[in-house]
């Protein structure tokens, strides 16, 4: 039996090494990297930022180029150029990108996960240590065909070394990468923008904002319990949009909206079109009960932080309330002012960023509270200076694809 037991060891780790020790060896890091997550977080490790992470590439790639010249023929190294080493270690990067994918990336109560580091894959020295020998394996295989360079291994070569230099890319630029906010005040200029941790950060250049819009859409309309302030069951019509001459059905209400203000005032009785701040929307019903014709009519408005919200209350069940008016969209009308005295104007948007300095520019929120009166627009800065280098990695994999396509049709027309 003792016999047998050591034949069955020296045939898993004889040479060349197969699958089963690539996967052996692929969990073994994992498992060590979950230890090191324990004892040492991943979060408290140094980023490598300009210039140690450009010391730390020109570092590893000649180590990879030394490794594979003279040691190529050690089982060590030639296990990382073959087939097993690569396709166990992208199988377990997979299988932690699919736990980053299935753990909400955010500080968990479950005090396993937290450990573990399962709610921060990225960092996680586990997903590090996989994604290493994975980079290990992509370096030395693109270093070996390189250096034995054909033409048919031309697309070999784009694919491997463009996925090599999109992940060291992705992972090395970490810590050269800024996420700042800045708030900007109409009629002021501002230059202070602020990291993750509120520190303060001088921007080599300045941000004028001259005017902050929102466009909203009409407020609707809602009939509401008065005993229990909640919204009526209308047959799941339970919100109409504000329009002026509209007619709508409320259980046994019937509601014609006779005036619609955007932007009012009240005057007395009524209400007045008015451009001031914090003017609120407001609406004249007339409500008519159908089952027993009688009718009632006045002012409704959903308020504003000026002014507060006015109902309609039709009988002692129910009551006619506007809601809200939803954002549809809302902008900044900026100037960029540079240290040379050049002035760039561009108007930001969601989802439109402008792009200027290496930064790229975003419209990210306002004072929600002044709603479309705010002076205030809060944008925010990113900044990756890593970030071309992913998308030639990413090209080159892509002309690595044509130009495999293209060789492949070509030798079946010849054959």
């Amino acid at each position: 039996m003792s016999e047998n037991h050591l034949n069955i060891q020296r045939n898993l780790w004889e040479n060349p090494w197969g699958y089963v020790e690539s996967f052996f060896i692929g969990f073994g890091l994992i498992v060590t990297g979950f230890f090191l997550e324990v004892f040492i977080a991943s979060d408290n490790v140094l980023t490598l930022s300009y210039p140690y992470n450009v010391f730390f590439l020109v570092g590893y790639v000649l180590l990879l180029f030394v490794l594979y010249k003279w040691f190529s023929s050690t089982q060590l190294i030639r296990w990382l150029t073959k087939v097993p080493a690569s396709i166990s270690s992208i199988s377990l990067v997979t299988v932690m990108v699919m736990i980053m994918g299935i753990i909400p990336q955010v500080t968990s109560q479950n005090n396993l996960i937290n450990n573990l580091g399962l709610n921060h894959i990225t960092s996680n020295w586990a997903f590090l240590l996989i994604l290493f020998q994975f980079l290990t394996c992509l370096g030395l295989i693109s270093i070996k065909r390189i250096l034995q360079f054909k033409w048919a291994n031309f697309g070999f070569i784009l694919n491997h070394l463009g996925l090599f230099i999109a992940l060291i890319a992705g992972v090395l630029g970490t810590g050269d990468m800024q996420r700042l906010s800045i708030n900007t005040f109409e009629g002021k200029p501002s230059w202070i923008a602020t990291d993750a941790q509120k520190n303060r950060i001088e921007l080599p250049f300045a941000i004028y904002l001259k005017d902050f819009l929102i466009d909203e859409y009409n407020p609707k309309l809602a009939l509401i319990e008065n005993s229990t302030g909640g919204i009526a069951d209308n047959k799941g019509n339970n919100l109409y949009l504000v329009e002026k001459g509209e007619t709508y059905v409320f259980n046994n209400f019937e509601v014609t909206i006779d005036q619609f203000y955007k932007s009012s005032g009240r005057i007395g009785d009524r209400y007045e079109p008015v451009n001031d701040i914090g003017s609120p929307p407001s609406a004249y019903i007339k409500v008519k009960n159908i089952k027993n014709d009688s009718i009632v009519s006045g002012w409704i408005s959903s308020g504003s932080f000026m002014y507060p919200y006015e109902s309609l209350k039709i009988d002692e069940k129910f009551s006619l309330v506007m809601t809200i008016p939803e954002v549809q969209k809302f902008s900044s009308d900026i100037d960029i002012l540079t240290q040379e005295g050049e002035r760039i104007s561009t108007v930001l948007e969601v989802n439109k960023p402008f792009s200027f300095g290496g930064y790229k520019i975003y419209q990210l929120s306002y004072d929600d509270k002044m709603g479309k009166w705010s002076d205030l627009s809060v944008l925010e800065l990113v900044r990756d200076p890593w970030l071309p280098f992913v998308y030639i990695g990413i090209f080159m994999m892509i002309a690595g694809a044509f130009y495999m396509f293209w060789m492949g049709n070509k030798i079946t027309k010849n054959q």
